[in-house]
């Protein structure tokens, strides 16, 4: 067998492979044998059928077979020869050749990207860091009384800013009564409710009982074909008017929260640990990705295989419908499969492994250690009332150590990075990397 290569466009390889004479005809001699011992043909006992009647009814499959034995036989051989870093073979073509004689094949196949590394210092990055102060927990502990409150309606209040209006309403265009335009004991909730331009703000300032005439233009975006960039009124009748108590911050509040001790500084501290645990997984994702952000930069965009931009995609698809059965959608539907930023975004995460796998090589660094991995499992233990059991069943299911020890390297090799490519730091407060 000889085998040359010829680098093509990108990471585009091709292999040319000759297979000898004698070898094609020796591979045809097995499968003929093949043959021999299982054909079929009336009249005669399996495996005693004569070679002439073998190759009358048989010659076409055998040789077909020989051609197919010849490639499979060589061509991962042949890849071998070659030295290079093959990730797929796209498409194999007969160039010349026939199940007696040298056979000539060519194997088009996706070569592992080869990256020059480029220096880390070069990237200058400001490390997100932040901590949880006094303020930060009096705020969160605002958040939760806003979340347990309750709307109790007040008689001489008057719509504005958060309070709560329940309505009734009947629209009408160009003096015509139109399909979703009457309402009765409409909640209206100020700052929340979406209504169109004009209609929150022509309400505010009335009372439970006030009866008017509100005008308003319906957006040219609007989605019923009928009404966009038209005229309406509405009349509108307020029923009432609520508003928003929070709750107390008393031992009966903190029960609420299933604490064991239901005293201030209990509660602080609990509150404390969960929002470093939040707080932590925050800078691990903006750390990460600013760390990756920089290195797509630096190295540019590349050709990939395929191969690894279709398992990304696969990925990014299964993740987008977890999401999407959280909120009680069995499948996810056609049109987001088909979304091209998912397949743009799966280009990117293919490059991205690559990349990663070039500074890691550079690092010296092969896997996460024990250390790291043990942390990762203890930040999502500590969640729960009995993190030693959940540590137990973590290390017990395969499937979810080994992703454990995989998010312990992406975050092990992004502290690696940082040791070369720090250049300060961003502080940044609690609210701006959780969003509250």
């Amino acid at each position: 067998m000889q085998v040359s290569t010829e680098k093509k466009e990108g990471i585009l390889n091709l292999i040319t492979v000759t297979v000898p004479a004698e070898d094609v005809k020796s591979a045809r001699s097995n499968v003929f044998k093949n043959y021999a011992k299982n054909a079929k043909i009336d009249g005669f006992r399996k495996g005693h059928i004569p070679t002439a009647v073998l190759e009358k009814n048989f010659s076409a499959q055998i040789n077909g077979d020989t051609l197919d034995r010849v490639i499979n036989d060589n061509i991962y051989e042949a890849i071998q020869e070659s030295k290079l870093k093959v990730v797929d073979i796209v498409k194999v073509d007969l160039k010349s050749g026939d199940a007696t004689s040298e056979v000539v094949f060519e194997a088009e196949v996706e070569v592992y990207p080869e990256l020059e590394f480029k220096a880390l210092e070069d990237l200058k990055l400001k490390k997100i860091v932040s901590e949880i102060n006094d303020a930060d927990i009096d705020n969160m502990v605002e958040t939760l009384r806003e979340q347990q409150a309750k709307w109790q309606v007040k008689d001489d209040a008057t719509v504005a800013e958060k309070t709560r209006a329940s309505i009734d309403f009947l629209g009408r265009c160009e003096g015509v009564e139109f399909e979703g335009g009457k309402a009765s004991d409409f909640t209206l909730t100020i700052g929340e409710t979406s209504m169109i331009p004009g209609f929150t703000e022509q309400i505010m300032g009335h009372k439970a009982g006030d009866k008017f005439t509100i005008n308003v233009k319906f957006p040219e975006e609007y989605h019923a074909e009928n009404l966009k960039g038209k005229d309406a009124e509405f009349d509108i009748t307020v029923n009432s008017v609520s508003v928003k108590v929070l709750p107390e911050v008393n031992e009966d509040f903190i029960k609420l929260f299933n604490l064991k001790d239901a005293t201030m500084d209990t509660f602080r501290a609990e509150l404390k640990k969960n929002m470093e645990r939040e707080l932590s997984r925050a800078l691990s994702k903006k750390n990460s990705d600013l760390v990756f952000d920089a290195l797509a930069a630096q190295y540019g965009e590349f050709d990939v295989p395929q191969q690894f931009v279709s398992e990304q995609h696969k990925a990014i698809l299964a993740e987008v419908e977890n999401y999407f059965k959280q909120y009680g959608m069995k499948s996810l539907p056609e049109q987001f499969k088909k979304n091209p930023q998912y397949l743009e975004d799966a280009k990117k995460r293919a490059r991205l492994g690559v990349i990663s796998s070039v500074v890691a090589d550079n690092l010296n660094f092969k896997e996460a250690s024990d250390a790291a991995v043990e942390a990762e499992i203890n930040l999502i233990a500590s969640a729960y009332d009995e993190p030693e059991k959940v540590v137990e069943q973590i290390k017990a299911d395969k499937r979810s150590f080994a992703q454990f020890k995989a998010a312990a390297y992406e975050h092990e090799l992004i502290a690696k990075i940082f040791e070369k490519a720090q250049d300060g730091e961003d502080k940044k407060s609690f609210s701006e990397l959780v969003g509250r």
